[in-house]
């Protein structure tokens, strides 16, 4: 293993790898550790990045999460710029681990990461293929002797929604949060992609929220972990569609971009934007961990694919 991860480390163009198990099918990407294309008997559940409308499938979102006010942070008297979402999702990783279903990606910090973001790190995303779908895991391993890390979490995966246009559309499809007991869920107001001062009340029935345009007129729908910790979505027409468990995570964001884009995202965050009125102080972020010399941490999701 050891011999391999040498090789792995020393490779710098991107690569795209394939993972299968069963009629289960997921492509990657090294270049931001992505997954590129999610596939059952050939139907693609994993929005396929159109440039004109969204460019990504599933980035990762690291070391921060949302955005920061004024894109810049401080910490110990510096000043850093550090743009939404974070760099890891620019990065090229290495392969470290690979087999018929399972991939492990890992990013390491550099002398470019260190000048906007001063702690050492070790970042692996861990994609295993399961009989229904897909577990994802991060681990975040600080390395540095005498530092505290300092870091947010997340994810960014889009589905095709509609799956198949050619019979349905964006309104064919419901969200379910998984109890019929749940009536409304208590969702953070977005202010220039920052986390406004009020919360607005999302209205439920019995659990369960149809899709509509409207819903996403002032950004993501984003809302606190606890109160349900997985939903599912899926075609009223056909029954196919997707679920994810997100119950290692403190919030999840709920988002589409515009009217008829063509998919959903579903993001599961240990990290929130700031607040419009943050101090700019990275360890008085709202949602920031950190891990002690030599500490690591996994959180992860699965999803459920149904066909």
């Amino acid at each position: 293993m050891k011999k391999r991860y040498e090789l792995s480390c020393s490779m710098t163009a991107t690569q795209s790898l394939l993972l299968k198990k069963g009629p289960i099918e997921a492509r990657f990407s090294s270049l931001g550790a992505e997954c590129t294309g999610l596939r059952v008997r050939g139907l693609e559940y994993l929005w396929q990045a159109n440039p004109s409308i969204w460019g990504r499938h599933a980035p990762i979102l690291f070391p921060i999460v949302g955005r920061l006010r004024e894109d810049r942070y401080r910490y110990q008297g510096k000043t850093y710029p550090l743009s939404q979402h974070g760099f890891a999702r620019d990065r090229e990783f290495s392969v470290i681990e690979q087999s018929k279903d399972r991939l492990v990606f890992l990013l390491e910090s550099d002398d470019k990461s260190l000048s906007i973001y001063p702690f050492a790190f070790a970042l692996q995303i861990v994609y295993q293929l399961t009989d229904t779908g897909m577990r994802v895991a991060y681990r975040v391993s600080n390395p540095d002797p005498n530092r505290d890390l300092w870091y947010s979490i997340g994810a960014h995966p889009g589905f095709n929604c509609p799956l198949e246009p050619e019979i349905e559309g964006f309104e064919d499809y419901g969200l379910d949060f998984g109890s019929s007991a749940l009536d409304s869920l208590s969702v953070y107001t977005l202010k220039n992609g920052l986390i406004g001062s009020k919360r607005e009340v999302l209205s439920l029935q019995e659990g369960k929220l149809d899709l509509r345009w409207e819903l996403f007129q002032n950004d993501a729908l984003i809302f606190d972990v606890g109160p349900t910790t997985s939903v599912s979505v899926r075609s009223q027409k056909t029954g196919k569609g997707y679920a994810m468990d997100f119950g290692e995570f403190r919030w999840l964001g709920i988002w589409t971009k515009q009217q008829d884009a063509g998919f959903l995202c579903l993001e599961p965050w240990n990290g929130i934007a700031d607040a419009y009125d943050h101090d700019g102080l990275l360890q008085n972020k709202r949602g920031v961990d950190v891990l002690s010399p030599g500490e690591q941490r996994e959180v992860g999701f699965s999803l459920t694919l149904f066909d």
